[in-house]
């Protein structure tokens, strides 16, 4: 087990964070020549055993379940407890160290167990505030976000996309349901890329060792580059872009994920909240332990019981959130909401994807119009309250 408590270490989350996995930290050796990217993710496979009553339980639920109104976690609060990273806590970690060439691509890799001790614990707005004032005392951090920008560039001339829209959270705050426009920050999208490598030289070590694994393959149906332009000046380019690409797919045997410029890619990077990140870092744990791992065969199964319990969760969050949003827009009574038309679902039955600009919310909506529509045009919809298992506008 590697030492790196010396390290000044990151950890860098919203304000709210039920798990806290993941680290990042900087090595500089020989004097300034060599620089290392450290990327930390809690251990909690150490905690029990594959196959234990915790581990069926945690394959059970498939994930966590971020309701608006509550938290269902995917493993005990015990558990977490003991595996949550902290500031000034000594934690058992998962680290991989990377060196980077000069554009921005991976020179070197090493995978490793380690233990850690975060000096900092920032939240997404503090870490921006230091990244724009870049203090001399915090040159580890600027140093770790200029690394992580130009392995972006790298990636984007490996044809990844960068989708730079923003998002939307809805919240309940005092009885009220809010919907927050959430812009991308730099902090968010250099932990989100350090994530991205992570998950990415995991990948390149199971293939290595011919060990089983989730990888994710994605291939592009369509050039990329040519619809955003086409679209350079809406709203919903990334989604209409969304609606071209291929979707991404779960298999035992390594391929290309084209949307993210990389030869092949795993998800490793939160085992305290999905369970196939789980079963990935307990493969990586036994191989640098020497301990059996698990074969092809049992990981497999695993995949196909995975996506069926993804399903039912997927259910589980679409029905919280119509919930809500039923309740925000009943509550709302606004005469007209702006929506970009995206596409028809299904004509026959008015069911349509659309966006709600003014809240950054894309979604599914069933769609009254006694006209044509075109996709990418403005409409101003009313809703009309109902009882049926979509949100329903009248143009």
């Amino acid at each position: 087990m590697k030492d790196l408590t010396n390290l000044k270490t990151y950890i860098i989350d919203s304000d709210d964070p039920h798990e806290v996995d993941d680290a990042i930290s900087l090595e500089i050796k020989e004097g300034n020549k060599k620089k290392y990217l450290w990327i930390h993710i809690s251990n909690p496979c150490k905690l029990f055993l594959h196959e234990s009553n915790v581990d069926l339980d945690a394959r059970k639920r498939n994930s966590s379940l971020y309701l608006i109104d509550q938290y269902v976690p995917m493993l005990p609060i015990d558990i977490l407890e003991k595996a949550n990273l902290a500031q000034n806590k000594i934690s058992e970690t998962i680290s991989a160290a990377i060196e980077f060439n000069e554009d921005g691509s991976i020179n070197n890799y090493e995978i490793t167990e380690a233990i850690i001790k975060p000096k900092y614990q920032l939240t997404y707005e503090d870490a921006n505030e230091l990244l724009e004032l870049e203090p001399k005392e915090e040159i580890e951090l600027i140093t770790i976000k200029n690394l992580l920008e130009k392995s972006i560039t790298f990636r984007k001339k490996q044809g990844a996309i960068i989708f730079e829209s923003p998002n939307s959270k809805i919240k309940l705050y005092k009885d009220k349901i809010i919907i927050n426009k959430l812009e991308k920050t730099i902090s968010q999208v250099i932990v989100a890329e350090a994530m991205i490598l992570m998950n990415y030289v995991t990948s390149l070590f199971l293939d290595k060792y011919n060990l089983a694994a989730a990888f994710r393959i994605q291939k592009l149906n369509c050039n990329p580059s040519e619809i955003l332009d086409r679209y350079k000046d809406s709203d919903i380019k990334y989604i209409i872009l969304k609606q071209y690409m291929g979707r991404s797919y779960i298999t035992i045997k390594p391929g290309i994920h084209e949307s993210l410029g990389l030869n092949m890619y795993v998800q490793c990077s939160s085992p305290l909240r999905r369970y196939l990140d789980l079963i990935i870092q307990r493969q990586v744990y036994n191989k640098i332990n020497n301990y059996d791992f698990l074969s092809k065969d049992s990981v497999s199964k695993i995949i196909d019981y995975s996506k069926n319990r993804q399903a039912e969760n997927n259910n589980i969050f679409k029905n919280d959130k119509f919930k809500y949003l039923t309740i925000f827009f009943k509550n709302e009574k606004k005469p007209f909401y702006k929506i970009i038309f995206v596409k028809w679902i299904n004509h026959k039955k008015n069911i349509a994807l659309v966006y709600f600009p003014d809240y950054s919310l894309e979604i599914l909506i069933t769609l009254f119009v006694s006209i044509e529509i075109y996709s990418n045009k403005i409409y101003k919809v009313k809703y009309i309250i109902n009882d049926s298992n979509l949100l329903e506008f009248i143009y």
